[in-house]
């Protein structure tokens, strides 16, 4: 059941395919440019949340990375 849910596209393949991430950007307005910045800081980061637990889904924070990019910028 949680391999077709990763498939299916729901962002809970972590980490995820740096393909899908700048797909997702496009899809919400975002550039590939922020795609690779949020790619390669959670890559760095080891794709943990900040009590270094794995990441569960990487949509959620990609849509608040763009959120907050297009809020402050």
């Amino acid at each position: 059941m949680k391999r077709e849910l990763c498939s299916a596209g729901y962002g809970g393949q972590c980490p995820p395919d740096e393909t899908y991430v700048r797909v997702y950007f496009l899809q919400q307005g975002s550039t590939i440019i922020e795609a690779v910045k949020f790619f390669g800081h959670y890559t760095a980061k080891g794709w943990l949340n900040p009590n270094g637990h794995r990441l569960k889904n990487w949509k959620r924070l990609a849509w608040t990375w763009i959120f907050n990019r297009q809020l402050f910028c």
